[in-house]
């Protein structure tokens, strides 16, 4: 497969299967991915992994930072989006209409926004994935 292949099969998943990863495969899968090129050669990253109770408690955690603001706002030097104020209107265009897409495969209109933070809040489950992995940068690696 060439990477030209292999960006146009990239998909988002949003759904997983609730069936356990056996341990080696991703082993196996992480193993693969600490190959991936990087400025410098550098590989900056370090992966956390976490499943069973270990899963459960960060979705906890997460839970109840949503309770504390739906749409998971946590102050921080590293924002997710930058200020959408202040990018221009071509980016929150294509930002709002992929959304508008997204909820619409979903099946929630755009005048639910209940139903629209509950999809938001799945972000903080997982999607349903047995296994979450998080990606650790040293801060002095720059965004």
């Amino acid at each position: 497969m060439t990477v030209t292949e292999a960006v146009r099969q990239r998909i988002s998943t949003r759904a997983f299967l609730d069936e356990p990863i056996p341990q080696a495969e991703l082993a196996d899968l992480l193993a693969i991915a600490q190959r991936s090129p990087s400025g410098g050669n550098l590989q900056p990253w370090k992966v956390i992994a976490v499943a069973g109770a270990a899963r459960d408690e960060i979705i906890a955690i997460a839970q109840r930072v949503l309770a504390a603001d739906p749409m998971g706002g946590i102050p921080g030097d590293r924002p997710v989006y930058p200020d959408l104020k202040a990018i221009a209107p071509v980016y929150d265009a294509r930002r709002r209409r992929v959304g508008e897409m997204m909820y619409d495969k979903i099946g929630i209109p755009k005048e639910d926004r209940a139903g629209r933070l509950r999809g938001f809040a799945n972000n903080y489950r997982f999607f349903g994935a047995p296994v979450g992995l998080f990606l650790i940068i040293d801060t002095r690696m720059g965004h």
